[in-house]
């Protein structure tokens, strides 16, 4: 019997030691659990701030395609008021090139007008001076005429005559 208690002796402390070993295991599995637990809290949390940041960034991607909508249509509305403003500024200087035209076709016949008339008057002077001109020949041939007639009386007469 006694080797039959040594053996249950054996027995036991071989199964407290297997127990031990056991409960080991176990606080281990608990520690593992508690730690999985806290890992699926964490997934869970970390799960919630993905479907949080996916939902922030289909809004902020909502948001940035209304941005880019507004944006087409500001450009489309600034490209509209700049074809309005080309064509008023063109039509506008239309206007203007077409008024200094205007005015400058006044002007110019104002100017021809004044060149006509400067025109007659240098004509006139020019006539009144060629009739002078002409007068004044004249006088010279009658003065040449009565001078070579005078020369000729005085070169043709007997001037022995006159003085005797």
């Amino acid at each position: 019997m006694s080797e039959e208690l040594i053996q249950m002796k054996t027995d036991i402390a071989l199964i407290k030691a297997d127990v031990k070993n056991i409960q080991k295991f176990f606080t281990k599995v608990e520690a593992s659990i508690d730690m999985m637990a806290e890992i699926n809290k964490n997934v869970a949390v970390q799960d919630e701030v993905l479907k949080n940041s996916i939902d922030k960034i289909e809004d902020i991607d909502k948001m940035v395609l209304d941005h880019r909508q507004e944006d087409i249509e500001r450009s489309r509305i600034m490209m509209d008021r700049l074809e309005e403003y080309r064509k008023g500024a063109y039509e506008d200087h239309q206007r203007l090139a077409e008024h200094t035209a205007s005015k400058r076709e006044a002007h110019n016949q104002i100017l021809i007008n004044e060149l006509k008339a400067l025109r007659k008057s240098m004509e006139e002077r020019l006539d009144e001076q060629d009739s002078n001109i002409k007068e004044l020949q004249r006088w010279k041939y009658y003065v040449m005429g009565a001078a070579g007639l005078a020369m000729f009386v005085m070169v043709e007469m007997n001037w022995q005559i006159i003085f005797s």
